[in-house]
């Protein structure tokens, strides 16, 4: 235990939080000891306090409020770029969870063309959260962390645009959380003051998110989050540039012996067949009360004695009681097993004999996983909520994904039936990822975009006759 240790908002001694800084009501409230000591006003808690009660998607009047604070700064410094050296800007990155696995393999797939560093505005719970990735990019790039422990927001935003410029990249490539007003002013000092790209990779297509105005291009992922973003967000940059996964060389190989051993571990019985599925809590509930997706498990269980079915999350207690609630009465609950997040999730993917979507909101680098370790699975689409739906990562006459939850469950029971139809699809979604997510097809469409001088060149010209229902509520 440190003496003395400064982390984000937080000042401990022997590991006792002594000072504390705590943003809320549009005012900074300091604490000593867990005491109230006294508050400020400033520009920047009134933006969060903003965003938090926002609803909608287009939060444009809310980026030029942070653009028109920064433009006060004094002395702000340019940079020479550097035309082989990229950066990422991230406010905190994890183990598990899509957002960080997506800048992970972009990292990897740039690294033996780009000199990288990753910024990361925060501290405290990368170091935490993401051991195995932090240990994974030391490998290929430098990383920066900051502090944010300060009376002053200036201070902080200074202190990373100023990295930036020390390290002078031509691009950097955005994947701040929403409400990252902090890396959000760091943008836009790099856009007044600087030539340097700014690339937003839109990792959280389903909720409003500061920092897209900046952006030379916003990279999506598929043509509904890019409908979304032209539609809701109302901005035009938008550039698909699909997923990217880990290289075909890192793909790992598990014994059977391997398998069985944690079929067995996980508490399915041998000769059993084990469904699963694995995505944030949140996904599989329709409300706090109602989850539509557990009903239909329950369903299955019912009428598949054989069957063991494995969710893989973390889920919070009112949704543990809504899921208790659902199997009440269901004489068979050894048969629902629930896991949190395991860091060797390969492994456990490959214990499926059939991996079932999360519905209403679907799941998306999951489904590339499921891919390239030929693992099959069922594929829910979310007709009413454009911005919940990753069908459109699946070959476009890819049998398995479904609109209603009567014909996706007529799906499960039809590929439970059928090993033969599981182990066919596989060979052909094992192609589609190497042609289309496999790091070597990705880096192509990346160095486009980094020596790019015209972006308007690159922006999607969605189909006009193409529509996607925006029937969407944020939370």
């Amino acid at each position: 235990m440190k003496l003395l240790e400064k982390a984000d908002n937080t000042f401990k001694i022997c590991g006792w939080s002594a000072l504390k800084i705590k943003r809320k009501k549009a005012q900074s409230w300091f604490y000593v000891f867990g005491l109230p000591l006294f508050r400020i006003k400033n520009d920047f808690d009134a933006i969060l306090n903003d965003f938090a009660k926002n609803k909608d998607f287009d939060v444009g009047d809310l980026d030029r409020r942070i653009y028109d604070v920064v433009a006060t700064y004094k002395n702000i410094d340019d940079c020479e770029i550097n035309p082989h050296r990229v950066a990422f800007l991230a406010t905190k990155i994890y183990d598990m969870g899509g957002h960080t696995k997506w800048m992970r393999d972009m990292q990897k797939t740039l690294s033996a063309n780009y000199d990288e560093t990753l910024f990361l505005t925060t501290t405290g719970t990368s170091r935490k959260a993401a051991p195995q990735t932090l240990d994974y990019l030391q490998k290929i790039s430098k990383i920066k962390m900051f502090n944010q422990f300060s009376c002053s927001f200036e201070k902080n935003i200074r202190e990373i645009y100023n990295a930036i410029m020390a390290y002078a990249p031509q691009a950097v490539f955005v994947f701040i959380h929403p409400d990252d007003v902090i890396g959000t002013a760091v943008l836009a000092l790099i856009k007044q003051h600087t030539k340097i790209k700014i690339f937003f990779v839109n990792h959280a297509t389903h909720r409003p998110a500061l920092s897209m105005s900046f952006a030379d291009l916003i990279l999506e992922e598929t043509p509904s989050s890019a409908y979304v973003t032209q539609n809701l967000r109302k901005l035009k940059q938008t550039h698909i540039v699909g997923l990217i996964s880990k290289p075909e060389a890192e793909n790992p190989h598990f014994s059977d012996q391997e398998i069985a051993e944690t079929r067995a571990k996980i508490g399915v019985p041998e000769g059993a067949i084990c469904t699963m599925s694995g995505a944030a809590s949140y996904k599989f509930f329709d409300n706090e009360h109602i989850s539509h997706y557990f009903e239909m498990i329950k369903k299955m269980l019912s009428e598949h004695s054989n069957v063991y079915h494995v969710v893989i999350s973390e889920f919070r207690d009112f949704e543990k009681q809504t899921i208790q609630q659902i199997f009440a009465d269901f004489p068979h609950n050894e048969r629902l097993i629930l896991l949190p997040y395991q860091k060797n999730y390969e492994l456990y993917f490959k214990c499926a004999d059939l991996f079932i979507d999360s519905f209403p909101m679907s799941s998306a680098l999951a489904f590339i996983d499921l891919m390239r370790l030929k693992v099959p699975y069922v594929v829910k689409i979310n007709t009413e909520n454009a911005a919940l739906s990753f069908h459109e990562y699946q070959a476009a006459d890819f049998p398995y994904m479904y609109k209603t939850i009567d014909e996706f469950y007529a799906g499960v029971d039809n590929l439970l039936a059928d090993e033969n139809k599981r182990l066919a699809m596989v060979e052909n979604n094992y192609t589609h990822y190497l042609k289309h997510y496999e790091p070597k097809a990705a880096l192509k469409i990346l160095q486009k975009v980094i020596v790019c001088s015209d972006f308007e060149q690159l922006y999607d010209h969605l189909n006009p006759d193409i529509t996607y229902s925006l029937n969407f509520a944020t939370n």
